[in-house]
């Protein structure tokens, strides 16, 4: 159940806490489609991992990222799209928030500094 915080006078009640992450997917011709929504860090990239874990074992090779609705991610996210292609799989990002795009440009320029193949 979750509680609403009153806003201002006026104004429709705001949930509490932090945005529920919602996970959105179709797996169709080995190219398995992820929309994410609201926040992913460590606790909450549980599902995702879980998900992604299921479309390898049923044949994806391919993931299409849809992010642009996160609004928040820690390097837990990063760490899902590099076990990801360890696999020999790949992945795009159809679309980002800016919080994602921060992430995985620093995860880029990171892994480019200690010798790791970047994505793409």
């Amino acid at each position: 159940m979750e509680t609403a915080l009153p806003g201002p006078l006026g104004a429709p009640a705001q949930p509490a806490g932090p945005p529920v992450p919602r996970i959105r997917s179709a797996l169709d011709g080995g190219v398995l489609s992820v929309r994410l929504a609201g926040e992913f860090d460590h606790f909450s990239c549980l599902p995702l991992r879980a998900l992604l874990d299921e479309g390898a074992a049923l044949g994806a090779r391919r993931l299409v990222l849809d992010a642009a609705r996160v609004t928040f991610c820690d390097s837990s996210l990063a760490h899902l799209l590099d076990r990801w292609t360890g696999g020999g799989r790949s992945w795009e990002l159809l679309s980002g928030s800016r919080s994602v795009r921060l992430l995985l440009d620093l995860w880029d320029r990171v892994g480019r500094a200690h010798g790791a193949p970047g994505r793409g």
